[in-house]
C-alpha cells in the first residue's frame, strides 16, 4: 500500500475515534470555543494582558509569544496553498458540536494548532511555570477541539504543531530570553549583609517628587507606608522641597549601617554617593519615574526590593566617574543635556513625559553640533554618550545592561560630517557608517578625555543637568559600590 494513502487511512481512523469522544451535554459549548480562537484572537488577548500587569519579563515574553504565533500562523497559511488538503467529511459529528463557520481552506496543517504551539512555545521559554502551564493547557485544547469539532484531521493537528514549533524555536532567536531582566544584571558577589529583619539601622530617605509632575504622590505615600509595615525599625526620612539632599543623604548614611533611598535615578545617585563616602550598602527602592539603576539590578518593584533586603544578599558594582561625580547609568554631552534642562524647565507646568516630548522635538529642530575634542581628535558632536558599563543595544538605541561589573565604560558618538549633515547623521546611525573615523562610533574603554572649548559646557549625569569644565575625564570605579540584588529563583 503506497504511504501517503496508508497515512490518510491511519488519520481517519484516529478521526473517527476522537470526534465519537465527548458528553453531548457539552456539545453546544464547543463551537463558541472554536470560533473564539480564532485570528489569534486568545493569544493576543493574553500577550495585551502580560504586556499591561507584568514587568520587563513578561513583557519579553508577551512580545515574543505573539511574533510566534504570527510567524506560525503565516506559515500555516502559506503551506495551505501548497498542500490543497480538502477538510474531513463532518457529518457523523454531532450538528451542535458543528462549529457555525464554513472552514473553506486547505485542511492542512491546521492554522489554530500553528499559532497555539507557537505562543505556548514562545512562552515557556522563561514563563514562569503557572504561566506556562496555563498556556500550554489552552493550547492542547485548541488542538483537540480543531478535530473534535470535525474541522481537522490528527495530522493536520501535528502538522500545525510542528509549524508552531519551529516558529517558537525563530522567534527565541529573534527574542531570546534576558535572565538579567529577572534576576538581574551580574554583579561581584558581596557576600551576605548584616541586615536585621525588622529593619534596625536602616535609614530610608524618601523623595515624593521622584515621579511626573515634580509633586507628592499617592504612590509616594504608598511606599513609605509598605516600607514601615515591613521594617518596623528602620528610621524614614521624607525629603522636602527646601533640603539639601546631598547633605541630607550624607547624614542618613553616616548615622546608619544600610541606607536605604525611594525614589528615581537622580535621588538614587545622591545616595550612592554617600554610600560610597561612607562604606554603606545602599537598598534602591524604585519610585520614581525610569528606576533605570533599579531595573538593572531586577528590583521591579518596592516589594522586590524589600525582599532583597530581607534576603540579605549583596553584590559590588562599577560606579562610573566624570571629573569626581559619580554616575551609576550614563552620561552625555552635545544635544542630549540641552534637551534635558528643556524637560526640567517645562515638567513643572505640563508634566514630565510631555516636558520630554516637546523638548525632543525643539531640539531635532534647533540642535546644533557641539565642536569638542574627544581623546584629542577634534570633532562636531550631535551627541555622545557614555555608559556605565556595556548596554546592549537596540537599532543603535542603548537598552539593557547584562554585567554592572565589567570595569568598562560605553563610548558612542554621533559627530556631524558636512555636507548635509542632518542627513549623514541619520544615515550614520542606522548603519553605523564610520567615514574615515568620523560618523557613528561605538567603543568599549576604561577611560575617555574631553575638551569643550565653548560655553555653556553642559554634561548630563544620570538625567541631571551639570556644568562641565573645559577639559573632561570620564573613568571607572570597578565594584566600588555594595548593592543589595535580589536571590537568585527568589
Amino acid at each position: 500500500m503506497p504511504f501517503l494513502p496508508r497515512l490518510h487511512r491511519i488519520d481517519r481512523r484516529v478521526y473517527d475515534r476522537v470526534t465519537r469522544v465527548g458528553v453531548p451535554a457539552l456539545d453546544s459549548h464547543t463551537p463558541k470555543f472554536v470560533q473564539s480562537t480564532d485570528n489569534m484572537a486568545p493569544w493576543v488577548l493574553v500577550s495585551a494582558t502580560l504586556a499591561v500587569t507584568g514587568g520587563p519579563r513578561l513583557r519579553r515574553t508577551a512580545l515574543r509569544a505573539i511574533v510566534a504565533a504570527g510567524l506560525a500562523n503565516a506559515g500555516a497559511t502559506a503551506i495551505k496553498y501548497l498542500a490543497r488538503r480538502p477538510r474531513p467529511d463532518s457529518s457523523g459529528v454531532p450538528a451542535a458540536r458543528v462549529p457555525y463557520r464554513t472552514y473553506t481552506s486547505s485542511s492542512f496543517p491546521s492554522g489554530h494548532t500553528a499559532a497555539a504551539a507557537g505562543y505556548a512555545g514562545g512562552v515557556i521559554s522563561d514563563a514562569p511555570a503557572p504561566l506556562s502551564a496555563l498556556v500550554s493547557v489552552i493550547a492542547g485544547a485548541v488542538a483537540f477541539s480543531r478535530v473534535h469539532s470535525g474541522v481537522h484531521y490528527p495530522g493536520d493537528v501535528l502538522g500545525g504543531v510542528a509549524v508552531g514549533a519551529a516558529s517558537a524555536l525563530l522567534a527565541r532567536a529573534l527574542l531570546p530570553p534576558r535572565p538579567e531582566l529577572v534576576f538581574g544584571a551580574d554583579t561581584v558577589p558581596a557576600g551576605e549583609a548584616d541586615a536585621d529583619p525588622e529593619g534596625a539601622g536602616v535609614t530610608v530617605v524618601v523623595n515624593p517628587r521622584g515621579g511626573d509632575t515634580g509633586v507628592p504622590s499617592l504612590t509616594t505615600a504608598d511606599t513609605t507606608t509598605r516600607v514601615a509595615r515591613q521594617l518596623p525599625r528602620a528610621r524614614i526620612v521624607p525629603l522636602s522641597a527646601d533640603d539639601d539632599v546631598a547633605a541630607v543623604m550624607d547624614e542618613a548614611a553616616r548615622d546608619s549601617a544600610v541606607l536605604a533611598v525611594a525614589g528615581g535615578d537622580g535621588t538614587v545617585n545622591a545616595g550612592a554617593v554617600a554610600a560610597l563616602r561612607h562604606d554603606r550598602p545602599l537598598l534602591v527602592l524604585p519610585d520614581g519615574t525610569l528606576n533605570n539603576f533599579a531595573r538593572t539590578l531586577g528590583l521591579t518593584s518596592v516589594e522586590t526590593a524589600l525582599r532583597a533586603y530581607s534576603g540579605a544578599r549583596l553584590g559590588r558594582v562599577d560606579v562610573g566617574e566624570v571629573n569626581g561625580r559619580v554616575f551609576l547609568n550614563t552620561s552625555s554631552f552635545g544635544s542630549y543635556p540641552r534637551m534635558v534642562e528643556r524637560r526640567d524647565r517645562w515638567a513643572e507646568r505640563i508634566g514630565k513625559w510631555p516636558a520630554f516630548a516637546l523638548a525632543l522635538w525643539r531640539d531635532l529642530r534647533e540642535v546644533r553640533p557641539t565642536p569638542a575634542l574627544v581623546d584629542g581628535r577634534p570633532v562636531k558632536v550631535w551627541w555622545a554618550f557614555v555608559g556605565n558599563c556595556r548596554y546592549r543595544t537596540h537599532a543603535r538605541v542603548p537598552g539593557l545592561r547584562e554585567r554592572l561589573d565589567d570595569g568598562r565604560l560605553d563610548v558612542r558618538v554621533l559627530c556631524a560630517r558636512s555636507p548635509f549633515p542632518r542627513l549623514r547623521a541619520v544615515a550614520d546611525v542606522l548603519f553605523a557608517r564610520t567615514a574615515s573615523g568620523a560618523g557613528y562610533s561605538e567603543r568599549l574603554t576604561g577611560s575617555l578625555t574631553l575638551a569643550i572649548p565653548d560655553e555653556p559646557r553642559l554634561l548630563a549625569v544620570d538625567g541631571e543637568v551639570v556644568e562641565g569644565a573645559p577639559e573632561v575625564v570620564f573613568r571607572k570605579r570597578p565594584g566600588a559600590l555594595r548593592v543589595f540584588v535580589p536571590l537568585v529563583g527568589g
